[in-house]
């Protein structure tokens, strides 16, 4: 018995060892290495990314505790399309959906809170606190009311702030985010290992091996450009962006019932779209069917052919379903 308890100690002290070792020494040394290639590899692209950057009129603004970064275009003084992106992206993830939008809208593409160029040190990432400071921006801006635009997370913020603030909104429209209460909700791979700040972290710190995994052939029907890529890794590998990334799925900052059932069963007096991907294997078209005969006050449009990334698998439906969404209200 005695000799049993020492193996099962001496076991136990093993893995005890090999986890100090991998938190205290490679992490911080994987860290490090992460830094030096990410640095190395935005100066090697940097003429691409810049090339690609004069091609958005850019703005900068400080509102809610966040310096925010966004693009427009369109028409100034015209009505606000929001364009509001996912994980793990940057405004430009609507760079092919923004020339077939109605340019006598005046449409603005952010980076939300922690993600590209705006960044804040503001560490509460609590939803209803981001949505707030999100439309503290068009407070900022001189924008009232707007038509807003979400995808993936983008979806969760902007569901949050509509479901906050409906009289602000004129429509809405979600994309590839579920919109009735999933059984499991929480409880799916990615909200379990991601409860930890530090997984979250480390996973996502990454940013090139993170940007290949997600933007594969099983979430996309078609394929990103190599310098679409290289644009995406760039901003997505900025210092401090895999931190606050991650700050968004801590448990103490969710909010799953303002996120599905205030959106699924609501009496808005705006329309709400739910704009789906029929080949997303996360969120499955089967999931949306019956929204006609559950939802009053959500329409559902099915994008054909189109992963996850709708945005850029087909772009010109996309652009389609929102410029006859916003024209419907008027």
């Amino acid at each position: 018995m005695k000799r049993l308890l020492r193996i099962i100690s001496i076991i136990f002290g093993s893995i005890l060892a090999i986890v100090v070792l991998f938190i205290f020494i490679f992490t911080p040394i994987r860290a490090s290495v992460l830094t030096s290639n990410q640095e190395k590899f935005r100066q090697q692209t940097q003429q691409n990314h810049d090339q690609i950057d004069s091609r958005f009129s850019h703005f900068y603004k400080t509102a809610g505790g966040v310096n925010w970064h966004y693009i427009q275009a369109g028409n100034p003084d015209g009505e606000v399309i929001l364009l509001v992106h996912g994980l793990p992206e940057g405004y430009y993830s609507w760079e092919k959906v923004i020339p077939l939008l109605d340019q006598n809208y005046r449409i603005i593409a952010i980076d939300m809170k922690g993600y590209g160029r705006s960044t804040s040190e503001d560490q509460n990432y609590e939803w209803h606190h981001v949505a707030d400071q999100t439309l503290a921006l068009m407070d900022a801006i001189g924008v009232k009311k707007f038509n807003v635009v979400g995808h993936d997370w983008g979806t969760i913020i902007t569901s949050i702030m509509v479901g906050d603030h409906p009289e602000r909104i004129l429509s809405y429209t979600r994309m590839e985010v579920n919109l009735f209460k999933p059984e499991n909700a929480g409880k799916q791979p990615q909200w379990k290992f991601f409860k930890s700040s530090w997984v979250g972290n480390y996973v996502l710190r990454d940013a090139e091996w993170f940007i290949n995994t997600v933007y594969n052939d099983k979430r996309m029907t078609s394929k990103l450009s190599e310098a679409d890529r290289n644009y995406f890794i760039y901003e997505f590998s900025r210092p401090g962006v895999s931190e606050a990334t991650a700050k968004y799925f801590l448990e103490e900052n969710r909010d799953f019932d303002a996120l599905f059932d205030k959106i699924a069963y609501n009496d808005f007096p705006f329309p709400v779209m739910q704009l789906q991907a029929d080949c997303d294997p996360a969120q499955p078209i089967e999931l949306f069917e019956d929204i006609p005969e559950r939802c009053k006050n959500v329409s559902l449009k099915v994008v054909k052919n189109a992963g996850h990334f709708s945005n850029l698998d087909q772009p010109q439906q996309v652009a389609d379903a929102i410029n006859n969404l916003v024209h419907g209200i008027h």
